[in-house]
């Protein structure tokens, strides 16, 4: 626990921010980047080289590592709660003529059509969407 009476009155302002925001539920990457991004809360303590290094190596520094190291480690687990609650299989309705050309597309790069489908599904879909765009242009 931080000593509260040692922080400044700007570093308690970050303090109690980040107190708020995990009592709201705010995930690790909001929570590094309001803290720790260049335009976070620590960044505006900061003025100065000798600030930064004062910064990190205080009782507050550490305690927001260590409340993003939980955060990271919980959203890390429930996620593979998640993973390992699927079954690998997902089952999907497509016209025949589109099953027809994915099998033909397949038989042409010689890989099966499971592994053709997974290789398209790992693109993302920005991507591929950017793809068909310029194809189409």
């Amino acid at each position: 626990m931080i000593d509260l009476d040692s922080l400044s009155e700007a570093e308690r302002h970050v303090y109690e921010t980040a107190v708020d925001a995990l009592q709201e539920g705010i995930t690790a990457p909001d929570f590094s980047h309001k803290f720790f991004g260049p335009q976070g809360m620590l960044a505006q303590l900061c003025q100065t080289k000798d600030d930064r290094n004062a910064l990190a190596a205080g009782e507050l520094y550490q305690w927001l590592q260590d409340q993003l190291a939980e955060l990271r480690r919980r959203e890390s687990e429930e996620f593979r709660r998640e993973v390992e609650a699927l079954s690998g299989r997902l089952t999907v309705v497509v016209p025949k003529s589109l099953h027809g050309s994915l099998r033909r597309e397949a038989s042409d790069e010689g890989v099966s059509l499971s592994e053709l489908i997974r290789l398209k599904l790992a693109i993302p879909f920005s991507m591929s969407a950017g793809m068909a765009t310029r194809k189409a242009v």
